[in-house]
């Protein structure tokens, strides 16, 4: 019998490969991905396994092989696993995942699956077969958190036992079947050496998709570039929110009753919507509802466009809402601030309709003073005053520090958060500090007056995160809000 070294340079006969028709990867990657996917789709374990068996005979290994593959399969999961401690640790790989584009996560993905296809296993690109987890559609669900999930899955696996086996129900299923037959040790001999190889592939998947990722972000490769300016320049708190909220987009837009708003799942079972035949008909728009008693009680306020003219109530989610896809708790306020915000005949909203909205309690005396000018003079972002009372104008020329500046403005006015407080001082402290008449006191004092005590602490929290950071809130979020949000707004 050869040695376990020689063993493991072998490359057996790709049985399954050729069983199942599988598209040669040079030739189309995206196809023979596809025709993996749907081989594995449709076979058991047990099939599996007993397929690859027929490429070796049952004393091909033996017992006292296995500690020895296993050593082998130990120290090569020591470099993944030491890149995924590293990663994990800088916080930032996550962050930088989730905001690529699906286009560019399959590419790397695909990457990897490759390579692990071409590296030193058994069974070369059938061990495919033996990990139905590793799989597109799997690693690239909620915008790519599956494959931060089987990333992180690995490691807890490999630091936490010994040998290092990833576990899965459907290959378990197979293992229950080798533990029937232990007295034919070739049958168990052989699920141990598949499993090792199930394993090898995965761990060479990894090696190979984080290597094709890292290489990118040291070098800053294409759209790379644009990903690490944005961690960068935002001191990765936008960025981590947005990528967070990513990873709950919407694939589709949600179906709303028209009347009543709610949504066929909020109804229940045996929900069925019904559409507007003569929007449908003459404008090709879907204007749904839940029932024809909601039909009726829309109609005086849908007759007067229906069949006529393109009108959408935009509600929260559906295809008439700007932001339908967004659903995140991560940046939920900042979007339901925009989308309530009063719309032009286009659907865009303008810079200067962004206003301090309906305050949700009691404002001060002074802040009410401040609603009341800012509603009076809609060009200005803010109304400092000097020691004598006298108003000065701040107003911000930058059109993406100009709309997060006034969200911030109307979450904190119409008090739906105090988050803002310390993101419009710090702002105004910076620009409006050095303006004749005014200073950081002057200031400060005046924030006080119209927001509460507790104004100093939070402007102190924020320059702390500041000098954390080397970029302000609203200069760091403002550039990658507009490459997000900016084609809602007219300017």
């Amino acid at each position: 019998m050869a040695s376990t070294e020689d063993q493991t340079a072998v490359t057996l006969p790709p049985l399954l490969s050729r069983k199942f028709n599988i598209t040669d990867v040079k030739k189309d990657k995206l196809k023979w991905d596809k025709e993996w996917e749907a081989a594995i789709a449709s076979s058991t374990a047990a099939d599996v396994l007993k397929e690859i068996s027929r490429s070796m005979s049952d004393s091909f290994f033996t017992l006292d092989d296995l500690e020895s593959l296993y050593a082998d399969l130990r120290d090569l999961q020591e470099y993944p696993a030491e890149t995924l401690r590293d990663i994990f640790h800088d916080g930032q790989f996550k962050t930088i995942w989730l905001l690529l584009d699906a286009s560019e996560q399959k590419r790397y993905l695909l990457e990897g699956l490759e390579r692990a296809s071409e590296s030193p296993t058994l069974w070369g690109q059938d061990c495919r077969a033996l990990c139905p987890e590793v799989t597109l559609s799997n690693l690239l669900l909620e915008g790519g958190k599956g494959f931060i999930t089987f990333l992180t899955r690995f490691l807890e696996v490999f630091e936490s036992s010994d040998p290092a086996l990833l576990p899965n129900p459907w290959w378990k299923q197979t293992s229950n079947t080798a533990e029937k037959v232990r007295s034919e040790s070739a049958n168990l001999v052989m699920f141990e050496v598949a499993t090792i190889n199930r394993n090898k592939f995965i761990c060479f998947f990894v090696v190979y998709s984080l290597m094709s990722v890292i290489l990118d972000i040291i070098h800053g490769s294409g759209r790379m570039k644009d990903i690490l300016d944005t961690v960068e320049n935002t001191g990765a708190f936008f960025a981590h929110s947005l990528a967070l909220a990513k990873t709950t987009l919407r694939n589709k837009p949600l179906l709303r009753c028209e009347n009543c708003t709610k949504t066929p799942e909020e109804i229940g079972q045996g929900a069925r919507f019904m559409v507007c035949g003569g929007c449908k008909s003459k404008l090709k728009l879907s204007v749904r509802y839940c029932s024809q008693f909601c039909q009726k009680e829309d109609w005086p306020a849908h007759k007067k466009a229906c069949g006529k003219k393109k009108v959408s109530k935009g509600l929260k989610g559906t295809k008439g809402d700007h932001l339908w896809k967004y659903t995140s708790d991560q940046i939920s306020m900042f979007v339901d601030t925009i989308r309530d915000l009063p719309k032009n005949q286009d659907g865009t909203m303008s810079i200067t309709g962004v206003g301090v909205g309906p305050c949700n309690g009691q404002r001060s005396p002074a802040a009410e003073r401040q609603a009341k000018m800012l509603e009076a003079d809609k060009d200005v972002d803010y109304f400092l005053f000097t020691s004598n009372d006298v108003p000065v104008r701040f107003v911000i020329d930058d059109p993406g520090a100009k709309i997060v500046f006034r969200i911030h403005r109307r979450m904190l006015m119409m008090q739906a958060s105090d988050s803002g407080l310390g993101a419009l001082a710090e702002y105004m402290l910076k620009h409006m500090s050095g303006y004749p008449g005014l200073s950081r006191d002057i200031i400060l004092k005046q924030l006080w007056a119209e927001h509460g005590n507790d104004t100093m602490e939070k402007v102190a929290e924020w320059e702390q995160r500041i000098q954390e950071h080397g970029i302000g809130a609203i200069e760091s979020v403002s550039k990658d809000f507009m490459k997000t949000f900016g084609h809602i707004f007219s300017y």
